[in-house]
């Protein structure tokens, strides 16, 4: 019998709830905040989840922008699990995923005279996600004397990329469909996502 284990500690969630009051205090030098929600398809069949974002420009240029992104995926699976197991393979364990996203970006506005095009804008994110869950095997001893097996532990950092198409339909709202990928996630292997969402203003504009 395995049990596969899920754990998010409180210190990580007090230091999430810290990032996001810097990234608050952060963006009064921004002329506006950004705030987001996002419903991800993750590229494994039974896999979902959703994220809660704020961000910012810096130095009142449009073009560049900060975000911090917390992340939770539900039914993960672990790939090629089967080179280390076959019946931990076919016993299909999945695990639920927390991550705070911290990350850079560019974005690309579209110049024509064209209202639709000229309402659209390419958003380019680089950066580092932090490991809120610790995902592991737990194996009974009273059945095999091994110790737990961990698939990621809290405070792993691995590198994110996303990219996402906005429409633009006010200065304060806009829709946005993208793609996010992790390349590498611990020992879970390459994690990737396809998400739709909605964003949100606050503030002054940067011209458009």
């Amino acid at each position: 019998m395995l049990i596969n284990k899920n754990k998010s500690p409180v210190l990580l969630k007090l230091i999430t709830q810290v990032l996001c009051i810097l990234a608050l205090a952060f963006s009064a030098n921004s002329y506006a905040l950004e705030s987001s929600v996002q419903l991800h398809k993750v590229d494994q069949d039974k896999s979902f989840g959703y994220s809660l974002s704020v961000g910012g420009d810096f130095f009142n240029q449009k073009a560049f922008n900060w975000q911090v992104n917390y992340n939770r995926f539900e039914n993960v699976m672990i790939s090629d699990l089967d080179k280390i197991s076959p019946e931990w393979a076919d016993a299909k364990l999945d695990f639920t995923i927390q991550t705070v996203d911290l990350t850079l970006g560019y974005r690309y506005y579209p110049q024509s005279y064209d209202k639709f095009i000229s309402s659209l804008i390419v958003d380019f994110q680089l950066g580092a996600s932090v490991n809120l869950s610790e995902n592991k095997l737990i194996f009974p001893p009273e059945i095999i004397e091994v110790d737990d097996l961990y698939f990621s532990n809290q405070g792993d950092v691995n590198p994110v990329i996303s990219i996402s198409l906005q429409k633009v339909f006010t200065k304060n709202s806009a829709m946005h469909v993208g793609f996010k990928h992790y390349p590498s996630y611990s020992d879970f292997g390459s994690i990737s996502s396809f998400y739709i969402g909605f964003k949100y203003r606050f503030g002054r504009q940067v011209g458009y």
